[in-house]
């Protein structure tokens, strides 16, 4: 496939001086976790990627870190043993917050070591902070669970992709289950960054469209620890129901929502806030909670390959199955483009994901590709398919809800199309 459809949308690439991409056969990982691939660079008959990720182990989005760091593991451990003609070494950096620069110094890091495709962040305002950085060096940048509509139009000269789903779905999904349960009299709390604002404009838009009355509209610093004015305001109205959009913010809002008597039936989250609160957190009940979470629900022999990879079993699956995939696709880009630094990379990933004969294992599209096959990979978040901006045009929107003692339970999933307005 030729490049120009998912890059011609940028009048002019990028003339900044990129740091060199030195494939090696083993990682420095300056601390963090490694896979050492088995083969030296100098034999020709088998591609040596380096790859790197840029995962929340602390910070707001921790809970995301260990599924979507087990995804890239586990897709790191089976690229490798099909033995198909590449090999990837792979280090995981810490993401931190907004409130840090730790994503920042991890991408300096990860360059100076010379990857060619770094997964992460978990967070779209965290991504913000380094994608020009990698951009400039002409390294990918794939986010399993990134979500702002801001980077569908992003200058990211065909650098950026993602395999979550933008918000434009995730909020269509959320506002019209919302209306299916009844509620036509809404609050609304938000977290005012890149990721609170696009998923709150998309769910309004969704509620409003279906007859709903936005009640309030309450707004917060993403670095607030004390919400009852904030919670104070949502409430006034006396809404039918109540959305949050956060992160483990949700930890002290339903806490004042607790005094306030509220009852957590009416309440609805998001794939940032849920499966932060669990068993262990005694302080509030919220049965009867329900949560969107973009994404397939990860079960069965992929489930258990995603707690083998974290060395114990996971208490969430949130973008495990977009991380293995947008691993998995990375690496066939590599072998389709029979090169690995980050620019053919970014050539082939569109090509890849599309319109040739359908694979869902990296082993069986190795092959087609060695083949000189045109192949589709459908993998474990469904099928992914890129479209010009480096998103995926179709997904799944999957809903949780939270029972006795905080355990929640897997209620239903959504197919979405972006294509289709």
């Amino acid at each position: 496939m030729t490049f120009p459809r998912r890059t011609r949308r940028v009048a002019s690439a990028l003339a900044i001086g990129a740091a060199a991409a030195v494939v090696l056969a083993a990682c420095s990982n300056g601390g963090g976790s490694s896979t050492s691939s088995s083969k030296s660079s100098s034999d020709s008959s088998n591609l040596s990627l380096k790859i790197g990720s840029i995962l929340p182990t602390t910070g707001t989005l921790a809970v995301l870190g260990p599924p979507e760091i087990a995804g890239v593991t586990a897709a790191v451990k089976d690229i490798n043993a099909a033995k198909a003609g590449i090999t990837l070494s792979y280090t995981q950096k810490d993401s931190g917050d907004t409130s840090t620069n730790i994503a920042s110094q991890s991408a300096k890091a990860l360059l100076s070591s010379g990857v060619s495709a770094i997964v992460g962040a978990a967070s779209s305002s965290v991504s913000l902070s380094f994608v020009d950085q990698l951009v400039a060096a002409k390294v990918v940048q794939l986010s399993p669970a990134n979500t702002s509509p801001a980077f569908s139009t992003y200058k990211d000269n065909g650098y950026y992709w993602r395999t979550a789903p933008s918000d434009v779905l995730q909020g269509r999904v959320l506002g019209q289950k919302v209306l299916k349960d009844g509620a036509l009299n809404v609050s609304i709390i938000y977290q005012n960054d890149s990721y609170g604002q696009g998923l709150n404009d998309n769910v309004k838009k969704a509620l409003t469209g279906g007859g709903a009355q936005v009640a309030a509209d309450v707004v917060f610093d993403p670095k607030s620890t004390n919400f009852s004015a904030e919670v104070d305001k949502a409430l006034a109205p006396k809404p039918d129901a109540l959305i949050v959009i956060s992160f483990d913010q949700i930890n002290n809002i339903v806490q004042e929502l607790d005094k306030n008597n509220f009852d957590f039936k009416k309440l609805y989250g998001v794939d940032g806030n849920y499966g932060v609160i669990t068993s262990a957190f005694k302080n509030v009940d919220i049965s009867g909670a329900q949560f969107t979470n973009p994404g397939v629900h990860a079960t069965g022999a992929f489930a258990s390959k995603l707690d083998t990879a974290n060395s114990k079993k996971l208490s969430v699956y949130s973008y495990g199955p977009e991380s293995y995939d947008g691993t998995t696709l990375i690496a066939l880009a590599a072998l389709e483009a029979k090169k690995t630094d980050g620019t053919s990379i970014r050539d082939h990933l569109k090509d890849v994901s599309e319109g040739g004969t359908k694979c869902k294992s990296f082993a069986d599209c190795a092959k087609l590709v060695k083949q000189g096959k045109d192949i589709d990979y459908d993998g474990q978040s469904g099928p992914v398919t890129f479209d010009a901006n480096g998103d995926p045009s179709q997904a799944y929107i999957s809903i949780y809800k939270y029972g006795k003692g905080n355990a929640t339970a897997w209620e239903s999933q959504e197919f979405g199309d972006l294509t289709k307005g």
